[in-house]
């Protein structure tokens, strides 16, 4: 069985609470990817999860947080053929990304651009999907309107602004801080 480093939970707290260990992956399936991670993004989930509030779903790692990262593609299952080793590859998992090594669909993968180092991509796909699922493809915008964005100053909110300015929409957003308002111009 395949190994990797993970990041993990020894016990509900602060930070102190995280420690470098061994993790086993599973044997990766027909349609599945092993990815070799070069960067996990962090989000509220993964400190409410150190902290206890946020369960891990069913056949997840309690253990291991994270929810998205970017990486290249180490091996793959027999029936995918969109990936090949060595693909610069980012995505969402359910949880584990902060780990050296992880397996996911294939399916669920994206191609991270030419301009982006994997750092910066592991940062992408929570918010930026998110942000198009809420306002694209559920609200239905599109050029010429306008979209209010809760917790503008988040990443999800931050990543709404940059989606609506794409498609030629416009954004207003709120913040319970404003302080943070002058990140969102």
């Amino acid at each position: 069985m395949r190994k990797a480093k993970a990041i993990r939970i020894r016990e509900p707290g602060g930070p102190e609470v995280l420690e470098v260990g061994e993790i086993e992956l599973p044997a990766p399936g027909p349609s599945q990817v092993v990815v070799e991670v070069a960067a996990a993004g962090l989000n509220r989930a993964d400190c409410l999860q150190r902290r206890g509030f946020y369960p891990a779903p069913p056949g997840v790692p309690a253990d291991v947080p994270g929810l998205e990262f970017a990486g290249r593609v180490e091996s793959v299952g027999r029936q995918v053929n969109d990936w090949k080793p060595g693909d610069r590859v980012m995505g969402i998992v359910a949880g584990g990304s902060m780990a050296t090594r992880l397996v996911t669909e294939g399916a669920e993968l994206m191609l991270v651009p030419a301009e982006l180092s994997l750092e910066e991509a592991a940062a992408v796909p929570e918010a930026f999907l998110t942000a198009y699922d809420a306002i694209v493809l559920q609200g239905g915008l599109h050029a010429g309107q306008t979209v209010l964005l809760h917790a503008v100053a988040s990443g999800v909110g931050t990543a709404g602004i940059q989606i609506a300015d794409a498609i030629s929409a416009s954004s207003v957003g709120t913040s319970r801080s404003a302080h943070k308002l002058p990140r969102c111009t």
